[in-house]
C-alpha cells in the first residue's frame, strides 16, 4: 500500500481552510463554527510538525530492534569549547561511544573538536546550520541550503559525509524528508529524552533516560549547553558517568548510530532469510 504523502495533506487542508475562510466571510457560513474549525484542522497540522517522534511527516528512527545489548547514546547542538571535551573525555574513560548531532555553524567555530571526536571513533551527524527556532517553518530551498551547507563542512572535516539528520528541537515539516531521501540520509529521533539543557537536577535527568530502558534505545542528551546544578556545574559532569555506569549494571554498552542500526540490519536480514 502507496505511503500518504503528508505534503499532499498538507496542502489539501490549507487549501480547504482558505476556501472554507472565504465562504464564511461571505457569511453563507457560520462564522464562529467554521473558523472554529479551521483552527482546529490548523492545529493538527502544527502538532503534526511540533512532534518530535511522529512519522506522519516523514519516516522517523527512534528506536531500533537488535539482537545486541546495545543502546545508542547521542549528543545535540555542539560542539562546544566547555562541554564536548568533557564529555568526550567521560566517554573514554567508561571506553563507550557516541553520535554527535553537530550544529553546522558551531562546528566550522570549533573545527577541533568535531575532528577529535571522529578520530576518538564517534559519529558525526547533521544537525543542520544555524538551529534555527523557524527550522519547521523553512520551504524546501532553505531547508536544503541547512542540510547540505552542514553536510559538507562535516564531510569534509570528518572524511565522510553523516548518515543521519535531526532536526532542530526535532521541530520539521513535511517537506524535509524528500530531501533527506534524496540524500541518503535518514531521520533520527530518539526514545528517551534527559531534558539536561533545563533540569538542573541531575537525578531526575538520569531516571528519564534509563526509565524502561531497554537494547536498541535511543539516548539524547546535548553537548551544546547544559543546566547547571546546585554547584554550578554542568550537569552532564554528574549524568553522563551515572548513565555509563548504570547501563554496564544493566548488561548494556552505550554505542553510535551506525553501530546500534548496523546490528538492527543484521536481525532485518536474518529475519527475512527465517520467512523464506
Amino acid at each position: 500500500m502507496a505511503r500518504i504523502d503528508a505534503r499532499d495533506v498538507f496542502q489539501m487542508v490549507n487549501i480547504l481552510d482558505g476556501i472554507v475562510t472565504v465562504v464564511a466571510s461571505t457569511h453563507a457560513m457560520p462564522m464562529a463554527p467554521t473558523l472554529g474549525a479551521v483552527a482546529a484542522s490548523q492545529a493538527a497540522l502544527a502538532a503534526a510538525c511540533l512532534c518530535p517522534r511522529c512519522s506522519f511527516v516523514g519516516p522517523t528512527i527512534t528506536s531500533a530492534p537488535t539482537a545486541e545489548a546495545q543502546v545508542a547514546l547521542t549528543f545535540d547542538d555542539g560542539p562546544n569549547e566547555a562541554l564536548t571535551p568533557r564529555i568526550l573525555d567521560i566517554l573514554a574513560r567508561y571506553g563507550a561511544k557516541a553520535s554527535f548531532f553537530c550544529i553546522g555553524a558551531r562546528a566550522r567555530r570549533w573545527p577541533g573538536l568535531v575532528r577529535r571526536a571522529a578520530m576518538a571513533g564517534h559519529s558525526i551527524e547533521n544537525h543542520s546550520w544555524r538551529h534555527s527556532s523557524r527550522f519547521a517553518l523553512l520551504g524546501s530551498h532553505k531547508l536544503a541550503r541547512e542540510i547540505d551547507d552542514t553536510q559538507e563542512l562535516l564531510a569534509d572535516l570528518c572524511g565522510r559525509p553523516p548518515a543521519y539528520f535531526r532536526a532542530p528541537a526535532g521541530f520539521r515539516n513535511p517537506w524535509l524528508a524528500p530531501l533527506l531521501a534524496q540524500r541518503a540520509l535518514r531521520y533520527a529521533a530518539w526514545s528517551h529524552r534527559g531534558f539536561d539543557t533545563l533540569d538542573p537536577v541531575p537525578a531526575r535527568i538520569l531516571q528519564r533516560v534509563t526509565h524502561h530502558i531497554q537494547p536498541g534505545a535511543i539516548l539524547l542528551l546535548h553537548d551544546g549547553r547544559n543546566a547547571r546544578d546546585r554547584q554550578g556545574r554542568p550537569v552532564v559532569d554528574t549524568v553522563l558517568p551515572s548513565l555509563l555506569q548504570r547501563l554496564t549494571a544493566r548488561g548494556l554498552r552505550a554505542v553510535d548510530l551506525p553501530t546500534l542500526l548496523g546490528s538492527t540490519a543484521a536481525v532485518e536480514r536474518l529475519s527475512m532469510r527465517n520467512r523464506a
